[in-house]
């Protein structure tokens, strides 16, 4: 990293050099701005030089804290869910692409939904994940001959950057001459796990079997951060404080009384009298422990004093709600949703805050999951179905983005009063504000498969002469039978006929 400091302009008053006036305050060099923020760096020196010790850092905290675990599993939870599943579109492609789901984990543990979970997961504690495809044999009874291995991202060293023969590769990253990525230079084994070092060495993967999901918030950046960077510190002093808190209430709780005893003056007086204990010669009796209500003796002109911190008790809660809202803030959560705390919230606070987050989960899912994840992995998949003879589909290759032109469905959300949001999406629905197919994927469907099903449900019930309160066709809000009223309006219109 470069890091360079910005250049001052100066100009001449009374004889004198000196800095010339800024007119934003922010960007001014004085007493109140003055060493805050001079360092000028690209988007990736400081990701190179400090990325390997926020990771570190960030797992150390997960691990650890209680409040940095539950960051990550909102996160987990709230973008992937269930899973963000295709509707192809094709039930011949549909079919083959759920039997598919359950064999894609190349380490035969999770589905790909499961897949999925990990890497928003990896991605939140590291900052990126690596998705590797692995190719199978067609004898290997799998139902398409592919599996997908999610990789932590320590696999690709950020301090592994050379130039070579017309070849740039910068923090692991191979690049062309038109800066396309062509290869990831991976570590073939875990570079943390100790019994693997020795065997280690680093391997140059095709971009193409690569998938590098991370969060850029820079042009430019090659590399994702813990989403946890911006309260890494907060949190280990979030810590050290409940420790040390902690630490003041046991000490406070451990001794009941300190007795200063009198040492016995005659020396022609033979042995101890009461209170006094006996100790061997040249022996000096210390205490060096509390115990809970212990009564403990000291020697003549020995005291015991006390240090007296400024405490904040009175304080604590509200101060700790204050740092734990602002790590909410650096992970992207509520409060509420980050510590489980609902005292004073009312159903206006709780629903506008939920719809900021989800706003953000949103663009994530859209941007980060589908078309970095999702997107990358349906497309090899079929690729490979194809040219295995798994699908046979008739001009492929000139209909091959009309076929990846498909919906992915993320988990319905769940609201707070379904009855207000149902009743309000029913409305602009019928006064033509929004189309069904928005507010079917906003449940989980796709408009297709929603209306496949409700046909369904009504043969059946067709079949076994079911009348069902929830039809608009056959009963009316209040139970009122349509078909009775339709024959009644038949009715009167033949009488007047007659």
């Amino acid at each position: 990293m470069i890091a360079n400091k910005p250049r001052i302009r100066m100009t001449v008053r009374d004889g004198k050099q000196v800095p010339v006036r800024a007119y934003y305050e922010g960007g001014s060099h004085r007493r109140r701005m003055a060493g805050k923020g001079t360092a000028v760096t690209g988007p990736n020196g400081p990701i190179e030089n400090s990325l390997s010790t926020l990771q570190a850092r960030s797992h150390h905290a997960i691990r650890n804290n209680a409040y940095a675990a539950s960051a990550k599993e909102k996160y987990v939870s709230n973008l992937v869910g269930t899973g963000i599943k295709p509707q192809w579109g094709n039930p011949v492609i549909q079919a083959l692409w759920d039997e598919w789901v359950e064999e894609s984990d190349a380490d035969g543990i999770d589905n790909f939904y499961g897949q999925q979970a990990l890497a928003a997961g990896a991605q939140f504690e590291a900052g990126e994940v690596l998705g590797r495809f692995r190719y199978r044999r067609t004898s290997d009874g799998l139902s398409v001959p592919l599996q997908l291995q999610v990789v932590e991202a320590e696999h690709l060293d950020p301090a592994y950057s050379q130039a070579f023969g017309g070849r740039l590769i910068k923090m692991g990253i191979e690049f062309n001459a038109i800066g396309q990525r062509t290869a990831f230079h991976l570590w073939r084994y875990h570079p943390h796990e100790n019994l693997t070092m020795e065997l280690n060495t680093r391997v140059p993967v095709p971009a193409d079997n690569v998938i590098h999901m991370y969060r850029r918030t820079r042009p430019g950046q090659l590399r994702g951060v813990p989403e946890l960077t911006s309260v890494i510190v907060r949190l280990y002093e979030i810590d050290e404080m409940q420790d040390a808190t902690l630490a003041r209430q046991k000490l406070a709780q451990l001794f009941g009384a300190f007795v200063k005893r009198k040492t016995n003056q005659d020396p022609e007086q033979e042995g101890p009298y009461f209170g006094e204990l006996v100790k061997a010669p040249g022996e000096v009796e210390r205490f060096e422990e509390f115990t809970p209500g212990g009564i403990h003796y000291m020697e003549d002109d020995e005291e015991v004093t006390f240090s007296a911190p400024p405490d904040i008790q009175g304080q604590y809660t509200e101060w700790l709600r204050t740092e734990l809202l602002a790590v909410g803030a650096g992970a992207g959560l509520t409060y509420e949703q980050m510590t489980g705390d609902l005292k004073g919230v009312n159903y206006s606070s709780i629903r506008a805050g939920l719809l900021e987050f989800r706003r953000r989960a949103e663009m994530l899912q859209a941007n980060l999951m589908v078309h970095q994840w999702c997107r990358r992995v349906a497309a090899k998949w079929l690729d490979v179905a194809v040219i295995t003879g798994r699908l046979i589909i008739p001009g492929y290759w000139q209909m091959r983005k009309e076929l990846l032109a498909i919906d992915w469905i993320a988990p319905k959300w769940a609201w707070v009063d379904p009855l207000k949001e149902v009743t309000a999406d029913m409305l602009e629905v019928r006064a033509g504000f929004a189309p069904r197919s928005e507010k079917a994927g906003e449940r989980g469907w796709s408009l297709n498969l929603l209306d496949a099903e409700i046909a369904k449900g009504n043969r059946s019930a067709d079949t076994y002469k079911l009348v069902l309160d929830s039809d608009p066709r056959i009963t009316a809000k209040n139970g009122g039978l349509h078909k009775a009223l339709e024959a009644l309006a038949a009715n009167d219109d033949e009488n007047e006929d007659d």
